[in-house]
C-alpha cells in the first residue's frame, strides 16, 4: 500500500486555493476594467450623470478584490 506525501497533499491543496483566489480576483478586476471601459465611454460623450452611475459601487468590489488577494499573503 502506498501512502500519500502530506507535504505533497498540502502543497497542492496551496496552489488550488490560490489558483482559486487570482481567479476570483481576476474576474473581479475583469469586470472592473469592462465598467471603467464604459464609465470612459460616457464621459467621452459628456454623460457625467451616466459614469457617475457606472462608478457606482466600484469601492465595493475593489475592497472584495483586494481582500481576496490579502488572503495569499
Amino acid at each position: 500500500m502506498t501512502k500519500s506525501d502530506p507535504e505533497t497533499s498540502q502543497h497542492q491543496f496551496d496552489a488550488a486555493v490560490k489558483r482559486l483566489i487570482l481567479g476570483r480576483a481576476t474576474e473581479i478586476n475583469g469586470n472592473l476594467l469592462a465598467r471603467l471601459a464604459t464609465v470612459a465611454d460616457d464621459l467621452d460623450q459628456g454623460s457625467h450623470l451616466a459614469a457617475i452611475g457606472g462608478l457606482d459601487g466600484m469601492e465595493r468590489e475593489i475592497d472584495r478584490m483586494r481582500s481576496y488577494l490579502l488572503l495569499l499573503r
